[in-house]
Order: C-alpha cells, then sequence, then structure tokens
C-alpha cells in the first residue's frame, strides 16, 4: 500500500464551469483530488467559487457530500431546509438529496467539497431545473 500523501495545489488545476464559463455568474470549481488525476480511495475533493448573487442551481447525486465553506456568506438548502453559512462552516449533504448553495453576500464565496466517489467523473449531477 502507498503510503505517501497526495497533495495538490490549487494553481496546478485550471477553473471549470458548471454552466457558461463566460457568464459573469458562473460557479467555477477545481477538483483537486479524484481518481483519473491522483491516488484516490472512495473521496473526491476540490474548491468552488460562486460570484456574488450568483447560485449552484438545485441538483442531487448519489453521493453523499460535505462543503467546508472557506471564505464569503451564503445560503445552503438541502431538502426543504435552508441554512445561512458563513466562513468556516460545515455542512453534510446525504447522497440522493436535493440541495443548492448560493451567495448571499457582496464578495466571493469560496468553498472546499469533498465528494464519497473514487472520482469525479463518478458523480452524475442530476439538475431540477
Amino acid at each position: 500500500m502507498d503510503e505517501e500523501p497526495v497533495v495538490v495545489g490549487e494553481d496546478e488545476r485550471a477553473w471549470e464551469a458548471l454552466g457558461d464559463e463566460e457568464a459573469s455568474d458562473s460557479v467555477l470549481f477545481k477538483t483537486l483530488i479524484s481518481g483519473g488525476l491522483t491516488r484516490s480511495e472512495a473521496l473526491t475533493a476540490g474548491v468552488a467559487k460562486v460570484p456574488p448573487g450568483a447560485a449552484l442551481s438545485r441538483h442531487r447525486h448519489r453521493q453523499a457530500e460535505v462543503y467546508l465553506v472557506l471564505a464569503g456568506a451564503g445560503s445552503v438548502r438541502v431538502g426543504d431546509g435552508v441554512r445561512s453559512v458563513r466562513a468556516v462552516s460545515a455542512v453534510f449533504v446525504p447522497g440522493g438529496a436535493l440541495h443548492s448553495c448560493e451567495n448571499t453576500g457582496a464578495s466571493e464565496l469560496r468553498l472546499a467539497y469533498v465528494l464519497a466517489a473514487d472520482s469525479f467523473e463518478d458523480v452524475e449531477y442530476v439538475f431540477e431545473d
């Protein structure tokens, strides 16, 4: 078993868009640890940024997920519940739960995400819209 840690800096990956990358309200993300990119054992991790007024639309995927708010303020909806979040809030989203995240602040909302998946490609996003 390889016991060397996997260390990936944010600057080692390019931003990707969930939607129109040219739009000013696009949610951008970088997957840092994921099978196919790095060694991974049942976890995929990355960072996302949500501009003021923008949101990651309501969606679901079968894998459980955790958000760790790094900066900014927002609201997270899981099922019918809505909770305010701010830097260093953590959110657990059960697998299969309908959820979304909105930036309600004046500055960029930054999140770290961890999915219970070997790779990001294993996660099938099903959007409500």
